[in-house]
């Protein structure tokens, strides 16, 4: 009573399949195999679609680095003596941390924009802050 038949399978599910035939439980088997059938899914529907690109933040970004910069020349220029006006000579250092204040994050959004302008890996829109949410 052997069988001269023998199974050779060749893929995973083929192998699944004859696992299954020697199983005492088919009905679990045949449900499990219905599951590894394709559903009609497709890979596109997992993928994240393009972020857009947040212009107001991008804007504002630049906006903070220019007046940082600003506000860092100027108090710096006041703090070393160059511009001695007396009406000026109290606000060097006001000036000095306003612009460091604008001046750090200004740098790094205009960064994170270019950045991800350039598509450098790491580097994406979504990880600049919307303004528009």
């Amino acid at each position: 009573m052997t069988s001269s038949t023998t199974y050779k399978p060749v893929s995973g599910v083929q192998k699944l399949v004859h696992r299954t035939k020697k199983m005492r439980f088919p009905r679990r088997a045949n449900k499990f195999l219905q599951m590894q059938e394709d559903n009609g899914f497709s890979d596109g529907q997992f993928m994240a679609p393009n972020p857009k690109i947040p212009w107001k933040s991008i804007i504002l970004a630049v906006v903070l680095l220019v007046l940082g910069t600003v506000g860092l020349t100027i108090g710096s220029l006041l703090k070393v003596g160059i511009i001695d006006s007396p009406d000026w000579l109290d606000k060097g250092t006001p000036l000095l941390i306003l612009g460091a204040i604008c001046f750090i994050p200004g740098s790094y959004h205009v960064g994170l924009a270019y950045y991800a302008y350039q598509e450098y890996e790491g580097y994406s829109f979504s990880h600049i802050p919307d303004l528009d949410d």
